[in-house]
């Protein structure tokens, strides 16, 4: 039997490879250690989250399929993408499913195929991509331990449009404690998603961006005030979380919530964006909680019953 001391020596042996592998990826994007003791920019604070906030309701809301539940019991479900089908890889009844439509996967970021109706569907192939994805340890290799624990499974959604077919806007809303602070619209460009531009909850146009600086203008959402009250009411009880949602005019969508936007590996132009967005997000005893973390526990997050809410 393994004796106490050597559990405790491997689990904190584990611990600092982590904290290692976090720092040396954060380091290799930004050019510069995180602050992870007392950190201040948004980008040091989700390393922080990576490696010391454990909170069982992390699984929870990272699982899309999970967080169904959770937004249908806060919100309603009439603002969820309607779902045509889950389950596993080989079960896709592809000579069922109408496009267009959405593949993706459930424990996951960036793990989607768009499948417009005029895509030949190659149903082989769309079988092996999704068996891929199931098959990839996602939250282990992003250092993100709210997807550890989801059970992975392929989920078809609905593609949502606007009333004139096209392609919806996406707002990403950045919610601390409660209140929306900062919001990203994101849109599709020569088939490409970009991140197009940064606004206050009263949309007023900020000027950061990532790579570059676009001229157009964002008209303002016919439903802006719906989408901060239901983006204020799902991230309550949460020191930070993104809602994001598909803008189709009269009609709108939460798409997901996000606890690890970009990984913290999102360049800020300016740099002084970086640190004004982490400014609204309060670590309660950053440095006590990380060295409580290291001292007692394990970096796993188990997940709560599905039932439960925040």
């Amino acid at each position: 039997m393994r004796s106490l001391v050597q559990d405790q020596i491997d689990r904190i042996g584990q611990w600092r490879e982590a904290i290692a592998r976090v720092r040396a990826t954060y380091a290799s994007v930004h050019l510069r250690a995180p602050r992870l003791l007392a950190p201040r920019r948004f980008t040091e604070k989700i390393q922080w989250r990576k490696l010391f906030d454990m909170n069982p309701v992390f699984a929870n809301l990272s699982d899309k399929f999970a967080v169904r539940s959770y937004i249908a019991s806060c919100v309603g479900s009439e603002f969820l993408v309607p779902l045509l089908w889950s389950g596993a890889p080989h079960d896709i009844p592809f000579e069922q499913l109408r496009a267009p439509f959405v593949l993706k996967s459930n424990h996951a970021s960036g793990q989607y195929i768009m499948i417009s109706s005029d895509d030949d569907v190659d149903a082989a192939a769309l079988w092996a991509r999704a068996a891929e994805w199931l098959s990839e340890p996602f939250g282990i290799w992003r250092d993100e331990p709210g997807y550890v624990p989801v059970p992975p499974r392929i989920m078809i959604e609905k593609t949502v449009m606007t009333d004139d077919g096209a392609r919806p806007e996406e707002l990403q809303m950045f919610v601390f404690d409660g209140k929306v602070a900062v919001i990203n619209t994101v849109f599709v460009e020569d088939g490409q998603i970009r991140n197009g531009a940064f606004h206050t909850p009263d949309w007023s146009r900020l000027d950061w961006h990532f790579s570059r600086l676009l001229e157009r203008e964002f008209q303002r959402p016919r439903r802006l005030g719906d989408m901060i009250e239901i983006a204020e009411r799902l991230g309550r009880g949460l020191d930070h979380v993104r809602v994001d949602f598909y803008d189709c005019g009269d009609r709108i969508y939460v798409g997901e919530m996000t606890l690890y936007a970009w990984s913290g590996h999102a360049r800020f132009n300016p740099d002084e964006a970086d640190l004004l967005l982490g400014a609204h997000w309060r670590i309660r005893s950053p440095f006590r909680r990380a060295v409580t973390a290291v001292s007692f526990g394990r970096r796993e997050i188990r997940p709560l019953p599905a039932q439960n809410s925040i």
